[in-house]
């Protein structure tokens, strides 16, 4: 097998003694990967995954290791990082009643820094053209590389109109080719303008695994291994790597997923294991999940080492922030699922760091576990490139927790998943430092505000965490402490934080063109 050797050291070391802040507006690079769930570099603890470009930047900037998703699956968390509020106020999802529209977009992270004199990019996954823009998304940004909906692996293989932009590309591979585009980005961007970037990775999404050597039904996608494709033999990453590595899945894969969730609340037969997500469901395909799901993070692993090399030899490192997260993390067997949408940390949490090259040595490779939400990665942009956050978004910039300020942070951190496709319930819950609490709803499709007015509403279910004793969250202790001050406490809070989301979304469609779909 190939060495897989680390690019980065030479390119960070360069900066490691800088110690003063960037003076000018910096570059930001947005990087944002799908379905990856937290803990999956090797610096973060993952016992057998390679990430060497990502584990030097991470060395060599901040993590936040307790960073929540606002939205937990696909498209409404991009709606929500772009807008930088949850769901709850912007309205938008895959079975909420509205759609994303122009005054909307003109308050997003991307529509305020060019209007402030940003060149800005877009490349991948757009994945708000549900809602919105479909066809016209090019014109939001002075470049664009991106598509809707989902790609395949080979996306040269698709016909689809969707994928036309990676059709220019010379490699067969979907990473290689965003990677070719983050090049015509820097060789195109504008000489006289700070840029913002955001790049949107398709991997390691389902339709990225599953399409690496298909079956001939979607049952059958993840039981070949997906080096028996021939495009696949000799291939650095997705031939051989792993494969030779005793990998250990869930406990629980292919055991009952009702003793977790009952099935009057979720009914996995309406879509998680019948037509989505199949390969979670049987030992020998979530095996191969793993196998494929981990080569792709190192396939990425290695365009973001050509990124930040790249930015070295153009002279931009030194000025360039790259701030690092996902859309959601993932259940690959754990509980007996698959699938995202629910409020477990391995479906909630998400890796997330920052690397600021103006950021004092001494500060690099810290580690900070304040409960950071998605939401707070757009006030973060917003601050670097020097504009006031809009009262309406919810986030706090991570500024201060990087530089090390003793400020005044959350301690507590409310969570929602109102997706209720394939049978998934409304979620709602809060974290707070040892405890998270979940209470579920029987979900609507297509849901208008007074859907999600729970007041008086007793839940369908509830769950209760204790994080420090049980960090895979598996012993649900509602019963046990029914009747307790904590409980009720914990009760009172989500109950809180969701009432005033909904009085917020009341004032906010008093401010803005909101329209249905």
């Amino acid at each position: 097998m190939k060495r897989y050797i680390p690019i980065l050291f030479g390119c960070l070391a360069a900066i490691g003694g800088c110690t003063e802040e960037i003076t000018q507006k910096p570059n930001i690079i947005f990087l944002f990967t799908d379905d990856q769930r937290d803990n999956t570099f090797g610096i973060m603890g993952h016992p057998w995954v390679k990430t060497p470009n990502f584990d030097d930047l991470v060395n060599s900037g901040v993590r936040f290791s307790n960073t929540y998703i606002a939205e937990p699956v696909c498209s409404p968390s991009r709606v929500s990082l772009l807008t930088g509020m949850h769901e709850r106020i912007h309205g938008v999802g895959f079975t909420s009643s509205y759609k994303l529209t122009e005054d909307q977009w003109e308050q997003t992270y991307p529509a305020l820094l060019r209007k402030n004199g940003y060149h800005t990019g877009f490349i991948g996954k757009f994945g708000v053209e549900y809602y919105t823009f479909r066809g016209n998304a090019s014109e939001k940004f002075d470049y664009w590389w991106g598509h809707d909906g989902w790609t395949k692996f080979f996306p040269h293989e698709e016909d689809s109109p969707s994928t036309t932009p990676y059709h220019k590309a010379t490699n067969e591979i979907i990473t290689p080719i965003m990677g070719e585009a983050l090049e015509d980005f820097l060789d195109k961007r504008s000489m006289d303008k700070p840029f913002c970037l955001s790049v949107s990775f398709n991997v390691p999404h389902g339709s990225q695994t599953r399409s690496m050597y298909p079956g001939n039904a979607e049952a059958e996608d993840m039981m070949i291994p997906a080096n028996e494709n021939p495009k696949l033999i000799g291939h650095l990453f997705y031939d051989k790597l792993y494969r030779d590595i005793d990998i250990e899945i869930p406990a629980e894969t292919a055991t009952d997923p009702y003793l977790h969730i009952p099935k009057k609340v979720l009914d996995q037969s309406q879509g998680r294991a019948t037509r989505t997500y199949t390969y979670d469901y049987h030992p020998v395909s979530v095996k191969e999940h793993h196998i494929r799901y981990y080569q792709q993070i190192s396939g990425l692993d290695k365009i973001v080492g050509d990124l930040v090399a790249s930015l070295e030899k153009r002279g931009l490192t030194s000025k360039t922030i790259i701030i690092f997260g996902s859309d959601h993390g993932l259940l690959m067997g754990e509980y007996g699922m698959g699938g995202k949408a629910l409020l477990y940390d391995i479906t909630s949490k998400i890796p997330c760091f920052v690397f600021d090259p103006g950021l004092k040595a001494s500060l690099r490779g810290c580690t900070v576990d304040k409960l950071v939400s998605s939401l707070d990665i757009t006030a973060t942009i917003l601050d670097y490139a020097g504009i006031e956050v809009p009262s309406e978004m919810e986030g706090m910039s991570l500024r201060p927790l990087m530089k090390g300020e003793d400020i005044i942070w959350r301690e507590e951190l409310f969570l929602e998943s109102l997706y209720t496709g394939r049978d998934n319930p409304f979620c709602e819950g809060i974290r707070t430092g040892e405890w998270k609490y979940i209470r579920m709803y029987d979900g609507v499709g297509r849901y208008v505000e007074s859907d999600l007015d729970f007041s008086g509403r007793k839940p369908d279910f509830e769950q209760l965490f204790n994080l420090e004793d049980d960090p895979e969250e598996l012993i649900n202790l509602i019963e046990e402490y029914e009747g307790s001050t904590l409980l009720e406490e914990l009760r009172n809070k989500t109950a809180g934080h969701s009432e005033e989301l909904n009085l917020t979304r009341e004032e906010y469609k008093q401010a803005h063109a909101v329209e249905s779909r």
